[in-house]
């Protein structure tokens, strides 16, 4: 009996740790833009040993929690924030396409847009954004994701290219691909491209705000409360497995 209670606390202090070890990425993660805080789903599992069955704790699955952040003012044009649904779609150095709702944009050397990490942010239709510095005086994004840019000399502005936005039908289906990146997987389904303010489309409702960006919407007051939580678990769960240890030592004890 005492063995069986030893291998099912064994087993729920793993995943016990593990959601300790979520929480704290959530904590250090809490002032990273476009950071949606990781969440670990537990399920009960039940062992057996001989007749006696003993019941414990796993996590089945982790994902993440794709509920709006806070938006932050920054004042610089390429800075975009989504309020509501989508996520921008963007192309590594590999071509392969992530997704993401961390919109820290600015231009590289040739103009083009890109993230933080040098990935190449999409337009309608998939290709790269790009802005010619040297031939307009000013941009400007509005909150359907038109890009805007008044060229040198003139008085009006005109039209470059339009930001696109993919939804999925199952946004925590979605890999995570590091940086506050994802890619798509089976379980999230296909990338629905659309545009804020598409009409007809999952997006329709949706805004972009230049000069904004998304913050964490991991909250630390809650954060906090899941770690101390997680902590009185796991000493409560490791109690308990001390405890039928030695319960296991004195009958093995008797039994020379």
């Amino acid at each position: 009996m005492s063995f069986g209670v030893v291998k099912s606390s064994g087993s729920s202090m793993k995943s016990i740790q593990r959601a300790i070890d979520l929480t704290a990425h959530n904590i250090a993660n809490i002032n990273s833009t476009g950071y949606k805080q990781k969440r670990a789903n537990f399920a009960s599992v039940v062992s057996s040993f001989g007749e006696t069955s003993f019941s414990g704790a796993t996590i089945n699955s982790t994902n993440s929690d794709f509920t709006q952040g806070k938006l932050k003012n920054t004042g610089i044009t390429t800075d975009l924030a989504i309020r509501g649904r989508g996520m921008f779609t963007l192309q590594n150095g590999s071509g392969d396409i992530v997704y993401t709702r961390d919109g820290h944009f600015s231009t590289d050397s040739t103009g083009t847009l890109v993230n933080a990490q040098g990935y190449y942010v999409l337009s309608t239709g998939g290709g790269r954004v790009s802005i010619d510095e040297g031939v307009y005086q000013a941009v400007e994004i509005n909150s359907a994701g038109e890009l805007k840019a008044l060229p040198k000399g003139a008085t009006d502005f005109v039209l470059l290219d339009q930001l696109q936005l993919a939804t999925f039908q199952n946004e925590k289906g979605l890999q995570s691909d590091g940086g506050n990146n994802y890619r798509e997987s089976e379980n999230s389904g296909a990338p629905d491209f659309s545009t804020a303010l598409g009409l007809g489309t999952a997006t329709s409702d949706t805004v972009l705000v230049s000069g904004a960006l998304e913050g964490s919407n991991a909250e630390l007051a809650d954060s906090l409360t899941d770690m101390i939580a997680f902590q009185r678990s796991y000493q409560a769960v490791s109690r308990s497995a001390t405890t039928a240890n030695e319960l296991l030592e004195q009958t093995i004890n008797l039994a020379r």
